[in-house]
């Protein structure tokens, strides 16, 4: 996992080719504090409550690098779920997973445009088992697949949970994090100064990180601030 999605784990699949390896998180004290302000609010209170959601499943979107393993991984913890990306399902065999034993299930880029055929069968198991399924990715799940056509009326029927898109407080909490990733402890003037003045992205927020790294002074002071920005072709106000 990239610094840029700081999201959970994502579990890989067997490089020999054996079964499908299932990631089962737990909460680690140690770990950062979740945003449960401003973008990330509506999500968090759907995955909440799970107990509840209709035909016990429910889509989390949002845009690349918005943290959604990162929920992924807090709800499969509290759900007591299974957690397995969509990459690593589209090499599955179908009958492997028809075999899974699991309680819930969490499938992170549920997405990936190989993944259809075996999604699918992921969804049969779940409703036949009664085990609620959350699935992420990055655009509305109705328009994830077009065939076959039982998983796209399926996924249409999906509830959705969206991130939104950042705003500055958030934004800013972002890159201090990212900055701590990278040994940097950025003074608050710079911080506001870039979250209020770069690009409005997700993804923005690692190349700006990287940006700092790499310019004289590494923000500590608004002059290297504005070099950062400067440097990555963004207004520096």
């Amino acid at each position: 996992m990239t610094p840029s999605d700081p999201a959970g784990s994502r579990p890989p699949r067997d490089p020999d080719g054996g079964q499908l390896l299932l990631d089962f998180p737990r909460i680690d004290p140690d770990q950062r504090p979740l945003i449960e302000s401003g973008p990330y609010a509506a999500a968090l209170g759907a995955l909440r409550r799970w107990k509840h959601w209709p035909g016990g499943q429910m889509a989390l979107v949002g845009e690349a690098f918005a943290g959604k393993t990162r929920l992924l991984s807090f709800w499969a913890s509290d759900a007591n779920a299974a957690l397995v990306t969509g990459e690593a399902l589209a090499k599955a065999e179908i009958d492997e997973i028809a075999k899974l034993s699991v309680s819930a299930l969490a499938i992170d880029d549920a997405d990936h445009p190989e993944a259809a055929l075996c999604l699918l069968a992921a969804l049969n198991l779940c409703r036949d088992r009664g085990a609620p399924v959350l699935l992420s990715g990055r655009t509305q799940p109705a328009g994830w697949f077009g065939r076959p056509l039982d998983l796209k009326s399926r996924l249409a029927a999906v509830p959705v949970a969206q991130i939104e898109a950042p705003d500055d407080e958030t934004l800013a909490f972002r890159l201090r994090e990212e900055s701590a990733l990278r040994h940097l402890i950025l003074p608050d003037e710079s911080v506001v100064y870039l979250a209020n003045r770069m690009e409005r992205s997700w993804a923005a927020v690692g190349r700006v990180a990287d940006q700092i790294e790499r310019t004289p002074g590494r923000a500590e002071s608004l002059r290297s601030a504005r070099a950062v920005l400067t440097g990555l072709g963004m207004d520096p106000g």
